[in-house]
């Protein structure tokens, strides 16, 4: 039987729960030379301990007041952290070693709950000096909930509250823990504290305020119930009735407030308060044939971690150990030809300076505090006997949280090598098949040092992991890795003072200090002040020494949302030995918003015959440290067996859309060789969905969540965004329907941006287009740009295939230049290669350093339009290919819109081949109906039609699904495509040649090119009435197109539906 009692609303929840079962409490022990554990339960009035240890040794053992704080390594165990003495069981039940198993006590003599319960206190042993500490934490049916108050630094005051709440069918129990400081001050104070909660009937802007100016409604006045809060020690609060908050309910909010001692009304400081399930990491396995995942698991930082490694399939004999890098793999976000998931991932895990490899003690047979931190399978044996580690932190500034999982074997020389890699990542506790949502902010360097620095958070509160991928110099000044470089966030974003050569960055203003913090006394609870936090940074002096620099931290001080977000803030990197005039600032960065990546297949084209497949499969990642998850929901399969993605997306106007001579073969980027089915996913190629996950053979319908690949990318160069889905059909085994896998946003979110250069003129030298793609979000960050390169030579018939030319981007529009005959002299106006961020400023003409340096590894290291370095070249003639590039601006202060792109001569060579200026790509979209007599062919009409205008086939297409034959054959209706910077004039000329027959001048304008005299201008093609045109008398309404003066066309007749929409900014 329950008895819920509720207050202001469901405020407070107290259950008060009929006895059943008992309580238990253990304690897990490793710590030298101890290893085992030692439990209590709690039944009929009797205490009974249960022991398991394995040790040289006798201890003598008591409880402790206060628990263990795991993210702390560093004597842990010592009388300042555990605090005096509550319990003397060495006097009670005498010393325990290896022999003692089990022992009994009256329950009055050691409670294991209440007042004076020994429940979330620690346990103590000692043995000749040496000690092993663990926390009392509940087990067996004991159930704990925890809600935390975080206190960032308002005020100077840091630290947090833990709630806990104990809850088993035998009895229930509550704690509170503090561990609260003046930032670098070492006074201790007492204040009396309360909860207050929000009104329900406040707004939600109101409830969301992180200040107690608001509060009104006293919950619990914990002054009277406990007395002070102490400020300056650790402290544990014990109330066995203190109600559970309802931490969750979102249309109440709890802050804890202490209150100043000098103006006993007034609030000092305040924290809200918020649920803190248990933290769960979790690294998937899925790579050379072996399946499976590593969890661990952390209640909260007064519990150990408890570890479960599950493998489900292994090709190897004999795997070897298990252990944490301290870096994450560099993701493949070049065009590598060989996937490398274990690059630059640093040695093992270890902050404690613990012998590694040979120097480590033998796996799992000494206690654990021998091991490094991140050696797992010494720490719990190469068959992971021991389940729990107490040197595994998964909170606080050793956290493990993002670093890398691997696996080993064993090498070619019989020592063991890293083998399988995986990021250690956050999942939701409550639903441990989803990943936790992120927040992700982002600092890219361009001048005069290259590289990135990310911040994650959990979605909407935690602890924020720090990533510095890399730091380089990139001016040319510097060769040699430098050190001890500070680091801050600052108030305001750069200015253009980010390369000056003197005052440099000083528009970033002063560090950032949202709580106003006396930086004179104390720097630590500064929230921009990283160096005081997190040490100093190095700067590595060429791409080779990059793991020089690469470095991860843990910070709970680093709010990327709410009202003291660092979003749109600046990091700052000094510089205390360069020259005065510059100044102690080194570089700047705008910090803005990496968000996660949603990719689509959903606008399907039949192969030759409409395709009754409805439905989508979505791609989603996080970051680029995380796998893609997929999601299927399909209807209207018909015989369909495999579903794969290819290289190149589909072209509307083909009518057949997804033949092998359009989208080409699987998406393969890697060089893989066909692995058959079932293999892992680094195994297969790359856009073999159906051979990594399942066969749609069967279903006429398909709907499946939870498929992970650690292989498909959306970040990088390797991304299948802009590429194509097609599905397979089994008999015959042709393909079936296909469909672009675009970019997946809300409208409020972001905006695509399209941009195109067409090489179009009558007199150029290449004939086709390169279209690119890219995403704004909604505080200006921008995605990767989406390349589409579609090239050959001039001329309809021109068959001629021309190989390896490089392109860049130039900083100049051109004109009739890009017609010159002579090659020296071609597409001179484009001036010189597009150089906005100064790259190698200080040594311009060292080629050799600029080669060495720049590259698909190191994008930011090249000249922003110095495309063929960052993406390799591209083919005349030779098909379509798709690209990914970070470094493509469409948008902002630095923009590639209105240059040009050049094309250099084949095989690398460096005179400027062929040229086209990148202009805005509009897609204007109009329904027509055309008058069909008995030999009409579409193509034919478009090809007509084109010519008449001068436009392109790329500018001019339609939607072959939308083809619809009208009035039992005498009609045909098109939905046509108007494309390019002057998509609406396009538009608007061809409705001039529909309705009049005639077009007296281009549509496109060349500069430098004349047209013909004998010009083709009219057009005998003829509009369709809009009733059926048996019903109409054709002598009254007969459309001729070689006048338009000789007779007046009621406008009811003309079916040109007006425009549905125009692409460019955005098209919902």
């Amino acid at each position: 039987m329950i008895f819920v009692y509720h207050c202001l609303s469901g405020a407070l929840l107290l259950s008060v729960i009929r006895p059943g079962a008992a309580v238990e409490l253990t304690a897990h022990l490793s710590e030298n030379g101890l290893h085992g554990f030692i439990s209590f339960v709690e039944e009929e009035g009797q205490v009974y301990v249960a022991t398991k240890l394995t040790t040289d040794s006798s201890w003598t053992w008591a409880v402790r007041n206060l628990p263990v704080d795991y993210t702390d390594l560093d004597n842990r165990c010592s009388d300042k952290k555990l605090g005096e003495t509550v319990l003397e069981l060495t006097t009670i039940l005498g010393e325990v070693s290896s022999n003692t198993s089990s022992l009994v006590s009256r329950a009055d003599l050691i409670p294991l709950t209440g007042a004076t319960g020994i429940w979330s206190r620690s346990l103590l042993l000692q043995s000749g000096g040496k000690r092993a500490c663990a926390t009392l934490m509940a087990s067996g049916n004991s159930s704990v909930k925890v809600a935390e108050a975080h206190f960032p630094g308002d005020g100077g005051l840091r630290g947090r509250v833990l709630f806990q709440w104990l809850g088993s069918s035998l009895a229930s129990d509550a704690v509170i823990y503090s561990d609260l400081h003046w930032a670098n001050d070492p006074l201790r104070t007492s204040h009396n504290w309360r909860i207050y909660t929000t009104d329900v009937l406040e707004s939600e802007v109101d409830k969301a305020k992180e200040n107690c100016n608001s509060l009104q409604v006293i919950l619990m006045d914990l002054g009277t119930r406990l007395d002070g809060i102490r400020v300056g020690d650790r402290k544990l609060y014990r109330d066995p009735n203190l109600p559970q908050m309802d931490t969750g309910n979102k249309k109440r909010q709890h802050f804890l407030v202490l209150l100043d001692n000098d103006h006993p009304d007034t609030y000092l400081t305040c924290a809200r308060i918020r649920p803190k399930p248990p933290t769960l990491i979790r690294a998937l396995i899925s790579a050379h044939g072996v399946i499976g995942y590593l969890n661990l698991e952390q209640r909260s930082q007064l519990t150990p971690t408890k570890v479960q490694l599950n493998i489900t399939r292994v090709t190897e004999p004999v795997l070897g150990g298990f252990r944490v890098h301290a870096l994450p793999a560099l993701p493949p976000l070049d065009n590598a030809p060989h996937l490398d998931r274990c690059k630059e991932i640093g040695g093992v895990y270890n902050p404690t300076s613990k012998g590694i490899a040979a120097d480590a003690p033998i796996p799992g047979e000494q206690s654990q505090d021998n091991y490094a931190v991140g050696d797992i399978s010494g720490k719990l044996g190469y068959a992971a006997a021991r389940e729990w580690d107490v040197f595994l932190p998964l909170m606080g500034k050793h956290s493990v949280v993002l670093r890398t999982f691997v696996i080993y074997r064993n090498g070619e020389s019989g020592i063991e090598e890293p083998w399988i890699c995986s990021t250690l990542t956050r999942y939701i506790w409550s639903e441990p098949e989803y990943k936790m949502p992120m927040l992700t902010a982002q600092a890219v360097y361009r001048y005069p040092l290259v590289g990135r620095v990310l911040f994650f958070q959990p979605d909407p509160y935690g602890e924020t992991t720090v990533l510095v991928e890399g730091l380089i110099h990139a001016d040319g000044n510097s060769q040699n890795t430098t050190a001890d470089h500070r680091w801050s966030i600052t108030l305001n974003p750069p200015g253009k003072d980010f390369y000056n050569w003197t005052a440099r960055c000083v528009s970033a203003g002063p560090v950032y200090n949202p709580y106003k913090v006396n930086v004179n006394e104390t720097k630590e609870a500064v929230v921009g002040d990283l160096t005081e936090r997190l040490g100093v940074l190095s700067i590595s002096g060429g791409k080779r020494l990059v793991r020089e620099s690469r470095a991860l931290f843990t910070d709970d001080n680093i709010p990327i949302t709410g009202h003291d977000s660092i979003f749109g803030k600046s990091l700052v990197i000094f510089d205390d030995r360069g020259p005065e005039a510059r100044g102690e600032r080194l570089a700047c960065s705008i910090i803005n918003g990496v968000f996660r990546r949603k990719a689509v297949a959903k606008d399907w084209f039949g192969n030759g015959l409409p395709a009754s497949v409805s439905g989508k499969v979505e791609f989603f990642q996080q970051t680029e440290y995380g796998v893609t998850d997929i999601e299927m929901n399909l209807e209207g399969l018909k015989n369909v067996e495999h579903f794969q993605i290819h290289r190149t997306p589909v072209l509307e106007i083909l009518e057949f859309p997804c033949e092998e001579s359009t989208l080409y073969e699987v998406y393969n980027p890697y060089q893989e060789a066909p692995f058959h089915s079932g293999g892992t996913p680094d195994q297969m190629l790359v856009g073999d969905l159906s051979g990594k996950f399942v066969t749609l053979e069967g279903h006429t319908s398909f709907q499946q969540v939870g498929l992970n690949d650690t292989n498909l990318m959306l970040f990088g160069q390797t991304a299948v965004i802009g590429r194509s889905l097609v599905l397979h059909s089994k008999s015959p085994q042709r393909r079936w329907a296909c469909s672009t896998i675009e970019r997946g946003y809300a409208p409020t979110e972001a905006r695509e941006l399209r941009a195109i250069a067409s090489f179009h003129h009558p007199l150029g030298y290449a004939g086709g287009y390169i279209r690119m793609t890219q995403l704004i979000h909604s505080d200006g960050s921008a995605s990767d740009t989406t390349i589409e390169v579609n090239l050959k030579h001039p001329g309809r018939h021109d068959r001629n295939k021309t190989l390896n030319h490089n392109w860049a981007i130039y900083v100049n529009p051109v004109g009739v230049d890009a017609t010159v005959q002579v090659l020296h002299t071609r597409c001179t106006a484009a001036g010189y290669i597009w150089n906005p961020y100064y790259t190698q400023l200080a040594d311009p003409l060292n080629h050799d350093l600029y080669k060495s340096e720049c590259g698909p590894d190191l994008p930011l290291r090249c000249y922003v339009g110095d495309l063929s370095a960052r993406l390799g070249t591209v083919d005349l003639g030779n098909g379509r290919k798709v690209f990914t590039d970070a470094n493509f601006p469409l948008e902002g202060k630095v923009s590639a819109m209105g240059r040009s792109i050049v094309i250099f001569n084949k095989d690398r060579g460096s005179e400027k081949f062929a040229c086209a200026n990148i202009e805005p790509d509009y897609d204007t979209v109009k329904y027509v109906n055309i008058r069909k007599p008995p030999k009409f062919v579409v193509s034919q009409f478009l090809e007509d039609v084109r010519k008449i205008m001068g436009v392109p086939e790329w500018l001019l297409t339609i939607d072959s699904r939308k083809t619809n034959v009208l009035y039992g054959g005498a009609c045909i209706q098109l939905l046509i495509h108007f494309k390019g910077p002057q998509a609406n004039k396009l538009e608007q000329d061809f409705s001039k040649l529909m309705t009049t027959g005639r077009l007296a001048q281009p549509s496109l304008y060349s500069p430098g090119y004349t047209p013909p005299a004998k010009r083709v201008t009219t057009s005998s093609y003829q509009l369709c009435p809009t009733r059926d045109a048996s019903d109409v008398d054709k002598r009254k309404y007969r459309f001729s197109f070689r006048s338009s003066a000789s007779f007046s066309r009621p406008s009811s007749l003309l079916m040109i539906v007006p425009v549905l929409c125009t692409v460019f900014m955005m098209c919902l």
